[in-house]
């Protein structure tokens, strides 16, 4: 059987907005710039910014790991066999241990998609311990509050048939165009769609979109009715949650936020149609101290050479 060629098609998720936004040279290297960058025999810059966009800053790191422990969590919870507290503090901590060791050695650069890479570490930036230790105690104050949180003792007590799939990103058609989604965790009760969403950070405007965004996913992905689900942003850090209105007023919003994103994406494209993007069509962000934290610093232009 012979495999499919991969295409860089044009595609739209929350995470290629907030990039788009916050610079658009940077967002030329995500999503353009680093593409065959897997392959052994790829030319060096695009290898380079492949290595440089799988990176993570300390807090993208936290947040992970936070996600990927709480949906170990839950799967052992619908298995019938939810983990003590302590179990997932502990797993959490020698995870990040480990990531930090291999980080540190520089291992990423190897096998970007398959080990932590920090973007600390790779731009040798000044991080005390001491910001470090508080980098964990967010992720381990987190998961105290999932734990004592209604969520973990609501899964214990779903049947096997309500569980719809816990923090897997999928894609749905949305206006002909992809979008990735994916809910950290979604259930049905009593005809309701329940999707749940997990934040580490301070609360923001644009999380609202987000999760209405899912409920289109729920609609495309398990015929859930707008009128009949339920959107909850959970703010771990905080210790907030947060409703957000999916009616169909609501859901128009959205597809105006998504329309109008999508458009500005593809205006910068030299061609539209086969998702053709150029380097110089995607400027630097204006303000060059936007630049200090930024991965691909030094193959933009702006920054050192590598």
């Amino acid at each position: 059987m012979g495999f499919r060629e991969l295409v860089n098609e044009f595609s739209w998720s929350k995470s290629r907005h907030g990039k788009f936004e916050e610079c658009r040279r940077l967002y030329w290297f995500h999503y353009y710039g680093a593409w065959g960058g897997w392959e052994a025999s790829s030319a060096p810059e695009i290898r380079e910014a492949y290595i440089l966009k799988n990176l993570s800053t300390r807090q993208q790191w936290a947040g992970k790991v936070v996600h990927d422990v709480i949906a170990y969590a839950l799967t052992l919870a619908r298995a019938g066999d939810p983990p003590p507290l302590d179990q997932l503090i502990a797993r959490a901590h020698t995870r990040m241990r480990e990531d930090f060791r291999r980080s540190r050695r520089g291992e990423y650069r190897a096998r970007p998609k398959h080990i932590v890479g920090l973007v600390e570490h790779e731009l040798a930036l000044p991080v005390s311990d001491a910001e470090w230790k508080a980098n964990w105690e967010v992720t381990e104050g987190c998961l105290r509050t999932f734990y004592a949180s209604r969520w973990l003792a609501r899964a214990r007590t779903l049947a096997r048939e309500d569980w719809l799939p816990i923090d897997q990103i999928d894609s749905f058609q949305l206006e002909g165009i992809k979008v990735f989604a994916g809910p950290d965790f979604a259930f049905r009760e009593e005809g309701t769609t329940v999707l749940v969403d997990w934040k580490t950070g301070r609360p923001r405007d644009e999380d609202r979109e987000q999760v209405k965004g899912y409920a289109l996913y729920a609609a495309a992905k398990w015929g859930a009715a707008p009128e009949r689900v339920l959107a909850r942003l959970v703010y771990l850090g905080a210790g907030e949650e947060l409703d957000v209105n999916v009616t169909p007023a609501a859901l128009e919003e959205f597809r105006g936020f998504f329309r109008s994103s999508v458009s500005s994406m593809k205006a910068l494209l030299r061609d539209p149609e086969r998702n053709l993007a150029v380097k110089d069509d995607f400027p630097m962000h204006e303000d060059p101290s936007r630049c200090r934290g930024c991965c691909f610093q030094r193959l933009c232009g702006r920054g050192k050479s590598p």
